[in-house]
């Protein structure tokens, strides 16, 4: 049978205090680490929340456009006073905010709308009171401060 030696003139420790010797440096190192790494976790997530915000801004700016286009082709008397004010009825609270003063449609052709041809209704909204982050932010990123979008329908 073989026994193990123990090596001559060192000291033999239990595993447990080297543990606890190096816990501070471990502590210390990973204090450091969050110190270096929260800061730009911080920046993409403030960035990535704005992105979020400009990109709802974005949808709802596309379903209140075909809202406002099929309400066109459906009641093909309707001015563009009444377009625009069914269009503010059913848009999301973020584009009929402030009683739609951000939202600038406009219709063309004027009507009556003949049957079988189209009308188009195209929409601009100015999302820079949306945009809380300096434009551009740090140099780099630069954020929109107007979506525009267009929609066709056939005059029924």
């Amino acid at each position: 049978m073989v026994t193990a030696r123990p090596v001559l003139g060192k000291r033999l420790r239990s595993p447990g205090i080297r543990r606890r010797r190096w816990a501070g440096v471990s502590r210390a190192q990973a204090a450091v680490e969050l110190a270096l790494i929260a800061p730009i976790v911080i920046v993409l997530l403030v960035v990535g929340v704005q992105l979020a915000i400009i990109g709802d801004a974005a949808l709802a700016l596309g379903q209140v456009d075909y809202q406002g286009a099929r309400y066109a082709a459906v009641n093909t008397s309707a001015s563009q006073s009444a377009v625009q004010s069914y269009m503010l009825s059913v848009a999301s609270p973020l584009i009929a905010a402030n009683n739609g003063s951000y939202l600038t449609a406009t219709m063309s052709p004027a009507p009556p709308c003949a049957y079988g041809s189209s009308v188009t209704v195209a929409v601009s909204f100015d999302i820079s009171h949306l945009v809380v982050l300096p434009n551009p932010f740090l140099g780099m990123i630069s954020f929109p401060t107007t979506l525009t979008n267009s929609q066709s329908a056939f005059c029924e």
